[in-house]
Formats: structure tokens, C-alpha cells, sequence
């Protein structure tokens, strides 16, 4: 018994101090990612569909314009071709919501399978993206939790990685490269 507490004590700060990542882990990180500019005229995405146990279940390649409107409001008009033959459209709409501040940019985003609206926020190098995605699953769909990360480079690529759950369990993970054309 005693040998037991003592291990568990002795571990516990080994997993106290693995934590998630936080966007305020790119304070200051360069270069900055300014989504108004960088989501701006065409891009190319090249990604890949993990599940839950990391095996590549499919690759796709999108097409990837976003424009920007008087008001600051963005659109990103995303169009996915998957390996399997499978396109998906999806269209977001960015809003700044007005919490600005010198070091970090929100805004509030919606798109047709979001359910609800996404939370963006621009820090850094970094644009870290949180909602619920409504997925088609047999004969219905089901809600899926995603965090995107998306890492600006300097070479102006985008490296993007994203984990996909569902009741607080890993289901999926998606990774993306974007390149401005």
C-alpha cells in the first residue's frame, strides 16, 4: 500500500505539468497572423482524415477562397475533393466581434455544418478555431467537437492540426497544410 502512494506521488508531477495548449502559448510568436490578410484571395489546402487510433483514413484537396467585405466580415469558401470521390462545400462567414486588442483579434464564425458559431481567436502566429461540427453518420448525422490550430509560417504556409471529439473522447484528428496561391 505504501509502495503504491509512493509512486503516485511521485508521478503526479509528471502529469500535472503535461497540459493542452493554450493560445496564449503564441504571445508574441511571428510571423502574425492577420486572418483579414493571409484569408484573402485563393489558397490550396492538402489534408488528411485520421481516426481515433492515428490511421490515415482519407486525403483530400481543397480549394480555398476568402474575401473581406467594408465592415471587416469575411467569407471563406472552402470546396473539398477527398480521395474517395466525396466534394463538400463549406462557407464560412467571420465576424470581428470588437475585442481587439493590440496582442490578439476574435471573431465569431458560422458556417452551414457548424452548429452554432465558432470561436476564433488570432494570437501570434497562431489562429486557434472552436465549434461543433454536424457530420453525416450512417443514415444521420452527429455532432462533432473540433479545436483547429493553425500555425503561420514564414514562408507564409499554414500548418494546421485539428482533434475531433465527441463526449470529451478523441474521435479524429485532421492535418492540413494551406498555401496561398
Amino acid at each position: 500500500m505504501k509502495l503504491t502512494s509512493i509512486l503516485t506521488l511521485g508521478l503526479l508531477p509528471i502529469f500535472i505539468g503535461c497540459s493542452s495548449m493554450d493560445i496564449n502559448d503564441f504571445e508574441g510568436t511571428s510571423p502574425k497572423f492577420i486572418p483579414e490578410q493571409y484569408f484573402n484571395g485563393p489558397m490550396t489546402a492538402y489534408g488528411l482524415v485520421k481516426d481515433r487510433n492515428g490511421k490515415i483514413i482519407r486525403s483530400f484537396k481543397g480549394k480555398l477562397v476568402g474575401s473581406w467585405d467594408e465592415n471587416g466580415t469575411g467569407t471563406l469558401d472552402e470546396r473539398f475533393v477527398y480521395s474517395d470521390g466525396e466534394k463538400q462545400t463549406r462557407i464560412w462567414k467571420l465576424k470581428p466581434t470588437g475585442k481587439k486588442t493590440s496582442n490578439q483579434k476574435t471573431f465569431i464564425g458560422t458556417a452551414g455544418d457548424i452548429v452554432g458559431e465558432a470561436q476564433m481567436i488570432a494570437k501570434g502566429n497562431t489562429v486557434m478555431i472552436d465549434y461543433t461540427m454536424r457530420v453525416p453518420y450512417k443514415d444521420s448525422t452527429i455532432d462533432i467537437n473540433v479545436r483547429d490550430w493553425l500555425h503561420l509560417q514564414e514562408d507564409g504556409v499554414i500548418i494546421n492540426h485539428s482533434k475531433m471529439k465527441k463526449f470529451g473522447f478523441e474521435v479524429g484528428e485532421l492535418v492540413i497544410t494551406i498555401i496561398k496561391d
